[in-house]
């Protein structure tokens, strides 16, 4: 892995926390030579991830209507179909493999990949590209800065933060 190369980092709101959870939101960004130069955002219907087999959990419904209204209204406005937002995505992310960090090894890529087969999308990136920011946190003995505030770009941007801040130790 090039340190001051290109990477992404992304964030998902699902609606389960299975591997194949249905998609509500894909929040991203993208880091070249150790900063940030672009963001993408885009909002999923869930209704079609349940049509192709993706996971809605009822008691991650449940959890969701126990968070502020706000949070809960983000994700919901102007969704989009999968292909689209998986289209957009992938041409946001580019034709060459590179690094794509995820907050957890088991979640955020993982879901992504789950979708993106369930739907016979083509993934844009190489297995050995992908990292788990969690476990350098870990590590390193990290935390994010602010909470979690499930917002698909804003803990995408907080992550990418503590990306930037490890890569330039």
């Amino acid at each position: 892995m090039n340190i001051n190369g290109k990477h992404v980092v992304i964030d998902l709101e699902t609606l389960s926390t299975k591997s194949n959870a249905a998609i509500v939101s894909i929040g991203a960004i993208k880091i070249e030579n150790l900063r940030k130069t672009d963001t993408f955002y885009i909002n999923v219907d869930a209704r079609q991830g349940k049509e192709a087999g993706l996971d809605i959990d009822p008691d991650t419904i449940n959890w969701w209507s126990n968070q502020p209204k706000e949070q809960q209204l983000a994700w919901q406005k102007d969704p989009h179909l999968l292909e689209f937002a998986f289209k957009e995505f992938t041409d946001w992310y580019g034709n060459e493999s590179i690094p794509i960090w995820g907050y957890g090894a088991n979640f955020d890529v993982v879901i992504l990949e789950n979708a993106f087969k369930a739907i016979g999308h083509h993934i844009p990136w190489k297995f050995w590209d992908i990292y788990c920011l969690r476990t350098m946190m870990n590590v390193l003995d990290k935390r994010l800065p602010k909470a979690n505030n499930h917002n698909a770009l804003d803990d995408a941007n907080a992550q990418a933060s503590m990306l930037l801040e490890i890569l330039k130790s």
